[in-house]
């Protein structure tokens, strides 16, 4: 909307109304400049309008690919999904268990409390962009006798970093509700995606973990994974799947604790819960 400069002038130059006019006139250049001002304003959080944030999607065969363009990722870095002072161990990623015959890309925490109970935080800022709930017992068996609802979490950070946590029993209200309306227990780990809900970093994710009765009920899944591009190749991808893995994510897996400062060292100084099993990442 444009008002002609010579409009104004006309009107102005007949002195009865002049007044009027003027009185008329600046509200109106004022409420044009306001207009154009929200205009170029970024839509406000929420709105319809609101642009999406960049999330990355596998393509089902060798990489991840991003909805759009995505941020530089700088200098990344992560914070500890937990205290240290409340853990009394943890699991590396990238182990490999000969004699079971399994591969696990990610890592893990375990609490001290023999109750589980231990507060599970957002390593990064980002956005919870899929999860899974499914049943698990004591003997790891899916929706066997004595079944726990255990929950998943994917976080991306839009500059191409995923973070996951599993075996999360009590979730934070907010999440909670999140799963209430969108993601529903399954006979399975199977992911379902979910339209992107912000995660600041440090927000808490869980106050418990794990299934109650198992002999190590106190330990939490954690994995961290740069989907730029692939990290370690050291297996293909039927050996991945005979191991009981896949590229999706094992290819993209990196040693986290590397990405947390003094924190991360302090991590990997904790006792390896299963120091049989080597591994190739960390």
């Amino acid at each position: 909307m444009v008002i002609k400069n010579e409009h104004i002038l006309d009107v102005a130059s007949t002195p009865v109304y002049s007044d009027v006019v003027r009185l008329f006139t600046y509200p109106c250049a004022l409420l044009l400049v306001a207009m154009s001002v929200l205009a170029m304003s970024p839509a406000a959080a929420g709105d319809p309008k609101a642009k999406a944030p960049v999330t990355w999607s596998w393509n089902g065969k060798d990489a991840w690919l991003p909805s759009g363009k995505a941020p530089r990722c700088g200098n990344f870095r992560l914070q500890a999904p937990a205290q240290v002072a409340a853990l009394d161990g943890w699991l590396p990623p990238g182990r490999l268990n000969e004699t079971a015959g399994y591969y696990k890309a990610h890592g893990a925490l375990r609490f001290t409390d023999p109750s589980a109970t231990g507060t599970v935080s957002s390593a990064v800022d980002g956005y919870f962009v899929r999860g899974a709930a499914y049943r698990e017992n004591r003997d790891g068996q899916m929706n066997g006798p004595g079944s726990t609802v255990q929950y998943l979490v994917d976080i991306q950070h839009p500059c191409g970093f995923l973070v996951r946590y599993d075996h999360l029993r009590t979730l934070s209200p907010a999440l909670q509700r999140i799963f209430d309306r969108s993601i529903p227990v399954g006979e399975d780990s199977r992911t379902t995606n979910v339209k992107p809900v912000k995660i600041s970093k440090g927000q808490v994710l869980a106050t418990a973990v794990s299934v109650p009765d198992q002999p190590s009920p106190r330990q939490f899944d954690f994995g961290v994974y740069d989907l730029r591009g692939k990290q370690q190749s050291l297996h293909g991808a039927g050996w991945l799947a005979e191991h009981g893995s896949g590229a999706e994510l094992a290819d993209f897996a990196i040693c986290w604790p590397r990405l947390m400062g003094s924190t991360g060292v302090q991590i990997e100084a904790l006792p390896n819960i299963a120091p049989q099993d080597g591994t190739d990442i960390c």
